[in-house]
């Protein structure tokens, strides 16, 4: 790793900070020459239908890139595949700007960590989404917001960052806010460096299937991966305000991401009757990886009165491409001085149309109707090429080389109520989704059907009621949601680990559907409890299927149903004393899965105790200390049981150059104890994981802000693109 890098971001951001000339404008002759805000903003805002988390109130939690702010958020757990939870349960849609990110899994994991946690500005957990949003997210949504400057003139945000852990990760960013006479412009850009690791264990036990309990061959894996890793990411627009009612923007984002991931895994076999294994397999994997994504979008906001008459529209692009280069080599005791290879080249493009137009109408004073319509097309093409060298040369291997076809439309409309009758309030909704698939595999060996066809169109009805007393609110909400299959879920290709152990995606997964209730109370907006009951029909999990030669295939499958119920209870800027407040969190939730395999009907349940507490201590003169801890206790996941997990933070904050300056020291998982552990029992074979990455890291950052101007309102921007979530490749 370059350290000067380091040192040149931490030197442009003060030297940028310092030399930035601003122009100042005048109302009512009078200059402003400076803006000094005293209003303490509080690190969490609790209403009925979602919780925000303000990111620059935090001292520890909004530090290093989003992705460490996103897992350390209450609640939250990010499982190092990708997959994201929300108080024990899964299917969470992430947007941004409330716009979604085309992403889910590892592909979302690397946008998060290539975008600095100093480009955001609040993060929203919506729990109760209205018909407005798309019914995709089973278990809610998570809305990143990024800055936002409302104020004329030339306004400027730097930010640079370096933590170590077992290897060291930068970022530096440099957000630039122009706004004068009819025009806003906006910039953002942040380069992000580093080096990251894996660490994996897997025992694997198999046995026969009339005799469960006698172990024919364990099989044991040990691997390790260190990989460096650079990333861009942009993010630019232009809104012009044609009139005091219309709002005109258009903007694009992008991110390039490479890595190189050297690996080595050793597998060891032995059978009961010997006491050491009698045989081991060594190998080396090389996989390049670069990936880049492009959006751009126009947008339209026009006010049709004064009342609150709105109409906006916006049309989105995503183009989305990838390049996975592997060099595979495997060599055996059983076969000395012979080494077996493979290599494969697997590209892949997506592109993504969408368009929408929204319409708001207030009337009566106590009414408000909302409706609109959306259409989004998606097209995947991509191609995998494998060849092998067994010792006689490169022959190219028919059976894994593929391409895959994908066209998806999907047509959406809405219409939504909502009324207030003091001290009641209610809203309901309807929308509708029309999903129309075609896709077909040509080349090779098809494991699943090569070419299918889908169509079906599905109601979410949502609804809210609410009633307020005194400072108080007791609601009610109930909601339909679909979680589509990610792309790469549906992507039939064979991804290979080792000579034992592929992936592989699955063309006949169906979505999940699920209906949710919940009751809430909240309490002056200091105290949320409340209490869900979902139910979940065709769940989506990893799988894992043992096939010819002890080989293990990981594929996604539906299971037959999904169960969670439990309480929730949050507690949001509690102060204990003047100099002290506290966050707090705690849910318990009861999952229940059940499926038919070979061995009949299976099930999966567990109370899961999920709790996290966040001290802020704030000492004055720019001082502040912030301690947290979080733990999610032992959790059935589909056909696996998760190990508890927990770890503990910390940070000092101190305010320098007249608070226009931020320096923080951030500690993340102090005690090292972040380790994701894992059981599976499938017929004929029980597997254990052990899992860790470098999570345990000490960092420091240095924020400059320079603004000078008089706040203007912040115009209402929409976005159409809500397919985002499901690339997962």
């Amino acid at each position: 790793m370059n350290r000067g890098f380091f040192i040149g971001i931490f030197l442009l951001v003060g030297c940028a900070g310092m030399n930035v000339l601003a122009q100042t404008d005048t109302i009512a002759d009078q200059k402003i020459e400076e803006i000094v805000i005293t209003a303490k903003v509080p690190v969490v805002t609790i209403k009925a239908d979602k919780m925000t988390y303000h990111i620059e109130s935090a001292v520890a939690r909004g530090q290093g890139s989003l992705y460490e702010v996103l897992e350390m958020l209450p609640g939250v757990m990010i499982s190092n595949d990708g997959k994201i939870y929300l108080n024990g349960q899964s299917g969470i849609n992430v947007l941004m700007d409330g716009k979604q990110t085309y992403l889910s899994g590892q592909e979302l994991v690397t946008l998060l960590k290539s975008t600095p946690a100093a480009a955001a500005e609040k993060i929203d957990l919506i729990t109760h989404p209205s018909s407005r949003y798309d019914a995709s997210g089973n278990a809610g949504l998570i809305d990143i917001r990024t800055k936002k400057m409302r104020l004329r003139g030339m306004n400027l945000t730097a930010n640079g960052s370096f933590r170590q852990g077992k290897y060291g990760v930068g970022n530096g960013s440099l957000s630039i806010n122009r706004r004068e006479g009819l025009f806003n412009f906006y910039l953002t850009y942040s380069y992000s460096q580093g080096t990251d690791c894996n660490e994996l264990q897997i025992d694997r036990l198999f046995t026969g299937l009339r005799e469960p309990d006698k172990v024919e061959l364990s099989v044991r894996q040990d691997s390790y991966r260190k990989y460096p890793y650079t990333s861009h990411y942009y993010r630019a627009g232009i809104d012009f305000f044609a009139s005091a009612r219309t709002v005109v923007g258009v903007y694009t984002n992008g991110n390039l991401h490479q890595s190189r991931m050297p690996g080595d895994m050793f597998t060891y076999f032995s059978a009961p009757s010997y006491a050491s294994p009698d045989s081991m397999l060594h190998t080396s994997n090389v996989e390049d990886r670069k990936k880049k994504n492009f959006t751009a979008g126009v947008n339209l906001t026009h006010q049709l009165d004064t009342a609150g008459k709105v109409v906006d529209a916006s049309f989105d692009y995503l183009h989305f491409g990838y390049t996975d280069n592997l060099d595979l080599h495997s060599s055996s005791q059983n076969r000395p001085g012979r080494v077996d290879s493979v290599k494969g080249d697997v590209p892949g493009a997506i592109n993504l149309y969408t368009g929408q137009v929204n319409l708001t109408l207030p009337f009566a004073g106590k009414w408000e109707l909302e409706a609109g319509a959306k259409f989004s097309f998606i097209s995947i093409d991509n191609e995998a090429s494998y060849a092998d060298n067994k010792g006689n040369g490169w022959v190219p291997n028919e059976a894994l080389s593929q391409h895959f076809v994908y066209d998806e439309n999907i047509n959406a409309g809405y219409v939504q109520c909502g009324a207030t009758f003091k001290p009641f309030y209610i809203r309901a909704g309807l929308r509708v989704e029309n999903t129309r698939i075609d896709g077909r595999l040509t080349g090779g060996e098809a494991q699943i059907d090569s070419s299918f066809t889908s169509r079906y169109t599905n109601l979410f009805p949502s609804l809210l009621l609410e009633y307020a007393f005194r400072q108080n609110k007791l609601s009610l909400f109930y909601g339909r949601r679909i979680v589509r299959p990610n792309y790469g879920d549906l992507n039939p290709f064979v991804y290979i680990f080792d000579d034992y152990t592929f992936e592989q995606g699955n063309t006949a997964l169906k979505p999940m559907k699920s209906d949710r209730l919940e009751l809430t109370f909240i309490y002056k907006n200091l105290f949320r409890a409340g209490f869900l009951y979902s139910r979940t029909h065709d769940v989506i999990v990893k799988s894992f299927f043992e096939k010819d030669n002890r080989q293990v295939y990981v594929t996604p499958m539906n299971l037959s149903t999904g169960t969670s119920l439990g309480p929730r209870i949050y507690t949001g800027n509690l102060p204990l004393a003047s100099f002290w407040t506290v966050n707090a969190n705690v849910a318990c939730v009861y999952n229940h899965y059940r499926w038919t395999d070979t061995a009949g009907e299976r099930v999966n349940k567990r109370a899961t105790l999920i709790g996290s507490l966040t001290n802020q201590l704030d000492f004055g003169k720019g001082w502040s200390m912030e301690l947290s801890g979080s733990y999610n206790g032992k959790m059935a996941a589909g056909q696996a049981t998760l190990s508890p997990i927990w770890q503990v933070d910390g940070g000092i904050r101190k305010k320098v150059l007249k608070n226009n300056g931020t320096i923080r020291l951030f500690a993340r998982d102090i005690f090292h104890s972040y380790r994701e552990k894992m059981m599976l029992t499938v017929p004929g074979q029980q597997a254990f994981t052990n899992e860790r990455q470098d999570n345990t890291q000490v960092g420091i950052s240095f924020t400059y802000r320079f603004s000078k101007g008089y706040e203007v309102k912040e115009s209402r921007r929409k976005s159409s693109v809500d397919e985002s979530k499901r690339i997962n490749l």
